[in-house]
């Protein structure tokens, strides 16, 4: 009896020992990031850029896998529903996680995953035609309120971030503006140079590239630019909107410790890398990092945040 109780204790030793080396393996092969968008994208691009330096840090391959759809819907659901063993992550941006869930019903919640980083964020800013009779958010309002319902607010769509920040905007000032649904900043650009928009919130790039045409009236964010020390923020002016576009590394729920230490530590590695800053100067673009327990307290923030603007304008899940 003692020398069968001896053999059942070694083999449950073993037992115990090849499991704690198969955790300790993780990864013992790529690691699939999901980008819920096209390839070539802002949120493609600063992904691919941490593929290498991410990967060196965790010892094995990035894989970086687009899939497009339902305005990033359909990736982060992808990344909600994979299995919860860190090989398999999603590039989750504000949008599918802070804004969509109030004005549709998705396949997945905050509650769906674990949060492993911040990857990046973007600054954006209130622009306006170079000939604009405003030059600050002031001068916006008092024409704003001098011509109620006049000023038209193009948006990539309905209860996107560019919308949330008129939102606020109107919220704070107390004025109307008319919202003109448009895909992407290209077409914006358009209907601001031919008279059917008047304002829209661009990446803040998009004011050096086209500084003959368009001017900043504020940067969303609380700091201003290094590389934009002449445009005031938001909240200089009396209005604290803060309306970065961000994204960041989320798994499904339920991620081995393990596992998450790790990909925390890749994900910070790889903006801390050369070549993703680089990167970031290029894009004219701070280096945005956050951890994965201060990462979910910012999404759940955010979340809150927009729910109420999004509820107070009337538009909520149908």
């Amino acid at each position: 009896m003692h020398h069968r109780w001896n053999r059942l204790s070694a083999i449950a030793a073993g037992v115990m020992t090849m499991a704690a080396a198969t955790a300790q393996a993780f990864p013992d092969r790529p690691v699939t990031i999901v980008v819920p968008f096209a390839a070539g994208g802002g949120t493609d691009i600063t992904t691919r850029a941490m593929q290498e330096p991410m990967g060196k840090s965790l010892g094995t391959d990035i894989v970086v896998k687009n899939t497009a759809g339902a305005g990033g819907v359909a990736g982060v659901a992808e990344g909600a529903r994979t299995r919860a063993d860190g090989y398999t992550l999603a590039m989750a941006p504000v949008g599918p996680l802070t804004t969509q869930p109030h004005l549709r019903k998705l396949p997945y919640d905050l509650d769906s995953f674990d949060y492993v980083c911040l990857a990046y964020s973007a600054p954006s800013a209130f622009a306006v035609r170079r000939d604009a009779p405003y030059n600050t958010i002031a001068e916006l309002v008092a024409y704003a309120k001098k011509y109620p319902g006049k000023l038209t607010f193009a948006v990539q769509a309905i209860g996107s971030i560019p919308h949330v920040a008129g939102l606020a905007l109107a919220e704070m000032a107390g004025i109307q503006l008319s919202y003109l649904p448009v895909n992407g900043d290209g077409p914006a650009f358009k209907a601001l140079l031919d008279g059917t928009a008047d304002i829209f919130v661009p990446h803040v790039s998009f004011l050096s590239k086209n500084k003959e045409q368009v001017k900043g009236l504020a940067i969303l964010q609380p700091e201003r630019l290094p590389n934009l020390p002449d445009l005031p923020t938001a909240k200089e002016q009396g209005f604290d909107i803060d309306t970065p576009i961000w994204g960041g590394l989320v798994a499904p729920k339920g991620l081995p410790a393990e596992a998450k230490t790790k990909l925390e530590a890749g994900c910070k590695a790889a903006t801390e890398a050369a070549s993703f800053r680089k990167l970031m100067d290029d894009l004219a673009q701070p280096v945005a990092y956050m951890d994965g327990k201060a990462f979910e307290a910012y999404v759940r923030d955010q979340w809150t945040r927009n729910r109420r603007l999004l509820e107070s304008a009337g538009l909520k899940q149908e």
